[in-house]
């Protein structure tokens, strides 16, 4: 397996198990209190945007020729990914004053959005960057 393969499966599993450490945290401090059932359903639907965002940047990676081209294709896991971790811990150490714990609800269909908007974006400009 290359490194950008690598690198998209880190991708694709770090989104859920940092959902998973967040959840933790926001439990030990109060935010909400999760329950067991809770950890496996997050964990499930923060997976499918990763999975789709997994399944386009191999797709993109297939077709990929170059460091750079390689790059831009692992972006649609990486890129949401990063953002919702970000999001997680930050919302699991200063929680939303009015429904706590939402945003674990809220958030996988945003990143969904970000995974599609990434997705095309980088297969324009890996298309550009491939005949380069």
């Amino acid at each position: 397996m290359t490194r950008h393969g690598k690198l998209n499966l880190i991708g694709m599993l770090a989104l859920p198990v940092v959902t998973m450490v967040a959840v933790r945290v926001a439990t030990q401090n109060g935010v909400f209190d999760a329950y067991a059932a809770t950890y496996g359903y997050l964990f499930v639907i923060n997976a499918i945007p990763m999975l789709l965002g997994g399944l386009a940047s191999w797709l993109l990676l297939r077709k990929a020729t170059g460091d750079t081209a390689r790059m831009i294709a692992i972006t649609p896991t990486i890129i949401p990914a990063a953002i919702g971790i970000v999001w997680y811990l930050w919302r699991a150490t200063f929680p939303a004053e009015v429904a706590p714990g939402a945003e674990y609800i809220a958030a996988p269909q945003y990143l969904l959005i970000w995974v599609v908007g990434i997705s095309v974006l980088a297969w324009l400009v890996g298309r550009f960057v491939n005949k380069t």
